[in-house]
């Protein structure tokens, strides 16, 4: 088993085409397919079910994807930080986010600055959802994470710093009647459609707070949404308004955001490990606090 083997699998599996995998990979479709032939015997399995005109996955296939496409991605990373190790860094920090709109807001003026004190460290950047990167932290593939409170407090020798408490927001277009409004009660949005984040995917404490504003409006429609960038297109289409915490709320001119008047806060802030004391760690950690500090914390209407 190969790398070529393994590129063309993932892409394959990607595409399930083979003349498109083989434009992709500037090879030939015949290379292509040799490629997946030799692979399928090494591995003993069906990794693809084809005829003339389809692709289909087998369930060996399946299995497969998720754990070659990490060795892969991890393969990648391994040999760029051996080749920029041989140029001019002379060691890593890996940082893992959920690419919320704060952190890209943020982030580029932190490292920036980061790069201007530690010029030989090597960066690396990952976007995974919040279960992914806590099992990064706790597996030591990552230096530091930025993550909400509730994920990670429980998590054994973990360092937990917060940088920002974020009250929930209602999202809506411009032209809602309650767009003039300062906060909203949930009583001004009884009986409105609402869009909540989808519980599986989000963290615990802003499950356990959407269940309550649920409760608290037993009358509303309820719909979920797997990422904000969704949400923000089914509150433009009409179909509802959002509850979201602040910092996962994109900067849109077409919406407004309003806090809500309930108590509830999301605690917002970085993680990593106790034995984790590199200086070169401190430092960075150091400039993030002072990126979120009160003074730069992003406006809270708009």
């Amino acid at each position: 088993m190969n790398i070529n083997q393994l590129k063309c699998f993932i892409q394959l599996y990607e595409t399930r085409n083979f003349s498109q995998t083989g434009e992709l990979l500037h090879i030939t479709q015949p290379a292509v397919t040799h490629q997946i032939k030799k692979l399928e015997n090494e591995l003993g399995v069906k990794l693809f079910i084809r005829d003339k005109h389809n692709v289909e996955l087998s369930s060996a296939a399946i299995s497969f994807y998720t754990d070659v496409k990490d060795i892969l991605t991890r393969l990648n990373i391994a040999i760029a930080k051996a080749t920029n190790y041989d140029k001019e860094f002379s060691s890593n920090l890996s940082i893992s986010y959920d690419n919320s709109p704060l952190e890209n807001n943020l982030l580029p003026a932190i490292l920036q600055q980061y790069q201007a004190v530690e010029k030989n460290v090597h960066i690396h950047l990952k976007t995974a959802d919040y279960r992914e990167r806590k099992n990064e932290l706790l597996t030591r593939k990552t230096d530091v994470i930025f993550t909400v409170k509730d994920n990670i407090e429980t998590c054994e020798g973990v360092i937990y710093q917060e940088l920002y408490q974020s009250r929930l927001y209602c999202v809506m277009t411009m032209s809602d009647n309650l767009a003039g409004k300062k906060s909203i009660d949930l009583v001004d949005i009884a009986h409105r459609p609402l869009i909540l984040l989808n519980p599986i995917k989000c963290p615990a404490e802003m499950s356990r707070t959407q269940m309550t504003i649920q409760d608290l409006l037993p009358d509303s429609i309820v719909y979920y949404s797997d990422s904000a960038a969704i949400t923000y297109v089914m509150i433009k289409s009409k179909i509802g308004i959002a509850i979201m915490p602040h910092f996962i709320c994109p900067i849109d001119s077409q919406l407004i955001r309003i806090p809500v008047n309930i108590p509830d806060v999301i605690s917002y802030g970085i993680a990593y490990l106790n034995e984790n004391s590199s200086q070169k760690l401190s430092t960075l950690i150091d400039i993030i606090k002072i990126t979120f500090s009160p003074k730069n914390e992003p406006v809270q209407m708009g």
